[in-house]
């Protein structure tokens, strides 16, 4: 069987700060984090996928309406949605306190999208046929079965066809839905089980901001990997791409080995650079262009900040690529 994109997933790194305090920043590949490229910013709640989590807390990091960092947390209520209090103006980070049986969603109380499913496979929903007719509009979003077939699973989703209506889950479903699922489709992040559990999900380059008008430009700096999970078979002629950055902000390099732990250097913050070259040219993962099955290749990310620039809500997409049996 070929590697799936479901193979392919993005962890974070060992070290990735909250702001520019904390030294060497980067290292060894973190399984149990997940970075994010997007904004979610409304009415957000929490919910599991397993009736029996109800002990864990989920813990929000936001901005408010002012611009003012915030907290919040909620102790789960297995399958039975728990809303925050927080209207959150961008989501900064969510914090699982401790593992769970389900998957765990931190998604917006209004959805983009619900309905009853057309079919589904391992792997895949179709979804009804009013769902919108642009490729990629769902990717990033979390989808939850609210009843029928496969009633309270949470995956996120990161492939759709807006021909077919057909939304590629981010790993198999345990029930196979079908025509009788009903599903809600909602702006936010999934705390996935497996292949490794997630305890934390942040968004990259974490309150990062610009000097004033006239000020100095300043350059963040983030670490995360992209990994072939899957158990037998290699990725090859690998290749690292940007696919958009509509801030045209952004630039990234490879680290220069596969599974490495490189940092930025002892004693440097996020403002300072690893060594290498920044820019947005697909790039072939060092070594042969061979992605081993188990291994990740780190990535670091550049952003460029010109003093006086203005707060954007902006999304970034990376992706890995290659050939597979």
């Amino acid at each position: 069987m070929s590697i799936a994109l479901s193979d392919l997933k993005i962890y974070g790194s060992a070290s990735m700060p909250d702001d520019d305090t904390p030294t060497q920043i980067g290292g060894a590949i973190d399984t149990q984090r997940k970075p994010l490229f997007y904004d979610v910013g409304a009415a957000i709640q929490c919910v599991s996928s397993a009736g029996g989590d109800t002990t864990q807390t989920v813990t929000l990091h936001y901005r408010d309406s002012a611009g003012n960092k915030q907290s919040e947390a909620k102790t789960l209520s297995g399958q039975t949605p728990v809303a925050f209090t927080a209207t959150p103006e961008r989501l900064l980070k969510a914090i699982k306190s401790a593992t769970c049986a389900g998957d765990v969603a931190v998604e917006a109380a209004t959805a983009e999208r619900a309905g009853t499913a057309q079919a589904g496979t391992g792997i895949t929903i179709t979804l009804d046929a009013g769902a919108s007719a642009s490729n990629d509009f769902y990717n990033g979003m979390v989808i939850r079965l609210t009843s029928g077939t496969g009633n309270g699973q949470i995956r996120e989703i990161i492939a759709y066809d807006g021909t077919t209506k057909v939304a590629t889950a981010g790993s198999q479903w345990g029930t196979t839905p079908d025509a009788t699922s009903v599903f809600r489709i909602a702006k936010g992040m999934v705390f996935d089980k497996s292949p490794a559990e997630i305890l934390e999900c942040r968004r990259v380059f974490y309150d990062s901001g610009a000097n004033p008008a006239g000020g100095a430009t300043k350059e963040y700096h983030e670490k995360w990997f992209l990994k072939n999970t899957h158990a037998t078979l290699s990725l090859t002629t690998a290749v690292v791409k940007e696919i958009a950055d509509p801030s045209g902000l952004i630039t990234f390099m490879l680290a220069a080995s596969v599974d490495d732990s490189g940092t930025n250097g002892s004693g440097n913050n996020r403002l300072v650079a690893p060594s290498g070259t920044f820019d947005n040219s697909n790039k072939s993962v060092p070594g042969g262009g061979s992605l081993a099955a188990g291994s990740a290749i780190g990535v670091w990310g550049k952003l460029t900040l010109a003093g006086g620039a203005a707060a954007q809500k902006t999304t970034y997409t990376p992706q890995l690529e290659g050939n597979t049996t």
